[in-house]
């Protein structure tokens, strides 16, 4: 009975190391060579065959929500860190920083992804909880006067994937860091002084946290 359940929990872990390798290997490859890459690819890249991959992942669209997830988490971990920051204006920009880094490398699933981390109900905890994060990152500031009074969590967002678009240029030659300056550019307009007022108001956070497809 013993030997039955360690090899039952062996069986497990194994799955769950293979799940894990396909995840992180699907990611690097789509963020290398698009979606187009084939699911052969990702399993030598895994180190595991392409049935093992079809287990877990009967669809490539199965495989896009598990990158989906697990970019969602790295991301909240992320955030809870900067959190954790003890200058509001540095937690801010690291913020900011970290997650346009992320969106520049990850910008060949960036497509796929962006509808599933919208609209995916099962997604609906996480988002909430970016969301809270980055008003509780603008609040901080806010109170220790160093981002501007209009500024909102739900700007944030938007602001990301901004930035981060900039890691897809359309002329050669560009520096592959060149989104630093306009981040740059980006963080200097977040400070209070010489701000303007903005046009139109900020999206309500409902539009965000629990999108309607419809």
């Amino acid at each position: 009975m013993v030997a039955t359940i360690d090899t039952a929990l062996a069986l497990r872990a194994d799955a769950a190391r293979n799940r894990a390798l396909i995840v992180a290997a699907a990611a690097e490859v789509f963020a290398e060579r698009g979606l187009e890459a084939s699911t052969a690819e990702i399993a030598d890249r895994a180190g595991v065959g392409e049935a093992t991959l079809f287990r877990r992942f009967p669809t490539k669209d199965d495989l896009i929500a598990a990158i989906v997830a697990a970019k969602m988490a790295e991301a909240l971990a992320s955030g809870e860190a900067c959190l954790e920051e003890e200058d509001p204006w540095r937690g801010i920009e690291r913020f900011l920083f970290e997650m346009c880094e992320r969106s520049v490398r990850d910008l060949g699933v960036s497509d796929a992804a962006k509808d599933r981390c919208v609209a995916a109900v099962e997604l609906a905890p996480q988002r909430k909880r970016m969301l809270d994060i980055c008003s509780e990152l603008v609040r901080r500031g806010q109170r220790a006067g160093v981002v501007r009074e209009d500024l909102t969590g739900q700007d944030l967002v938007f602001l990301i994937p901004t930035i981060g678009s900039l890691g897809c240029q359309p002329f050669p030659g560009l520096r592959e860091d060149l989104w630093k300056r306009y981040l740059g550019m980006l963080l200097d307009g977040l400070r209070p002084a010489g701000a303007t007022k903005l046009r139109p108001a900020a999206p309500a956070r409902r539009l965000i946290e629990s999108p309607d497809p419809n």
